[in-house]
This record gives C-alpha cells, structure tokens and sequence, in this order.
C-alpha cells in the first residue's frame, strides 16, 4: 500500500520573512514523511522544501526561492522545532 505524502494544516506555524522590497508572514505547512515543508505566502504556495536537520539547511524542491530566504526559512524552521 502507497503511503500517501499530506500536508498538515493543523501543524502549520507562521514566520515572518524578508522579501527584497517588504517583510510578509508566510505559512509552513509540515507533511508525514520528515523534512519537507509546503510554503504558503498570501494563500498561494510558492514552494516546497526539504530540510535538512543536520546542516540546518533547506534545498528546494519545487518552486525558486532566493537563497536569502531559503536561509530565513531555514533558521525559523530550525527555531520552531527547537521549542
């Protein structure tokens, strides 16, 4: 049986992030399978990550987002989980 790979809408959290011209709080939406993360900014989703727990790191999995976000991704990611 195929594991099915779900968004969980109920472990979402908030973060806010630097974009070039203006600051905006995006939606990080965790799934089941460990490490990847669905980005949701003003209830569009602009990405889907990987992250990578060891080297505090996220690589892109669908969408681009600029390296400057990927590491504000990255931090907030890791700040959540640390809690």
């Amino acid at each position: 049986m195929l594991q099915q790979i779900a968004f969980i809408p109920q472990h979402q959290f908030h973060v806010l992030i630097n974009f070039k011209d203006d600051e905006r709080i995006v939606a990080v939406l965790p799934n089941r399978e460990a490490g990847r993360f669905r980005v949701v900014d003003q209830g569009r989703v602009i990405a889907e990550v990987n992250y990578d727990r060891q080297r505090s790191s996220i690589v892109c999995c669908r969408g681009k987002l600029e390296d400057n976000i990927m590491t504000q991704l990255a931090h907030q990611i890791k700040n959540h989980y640390a809690q």
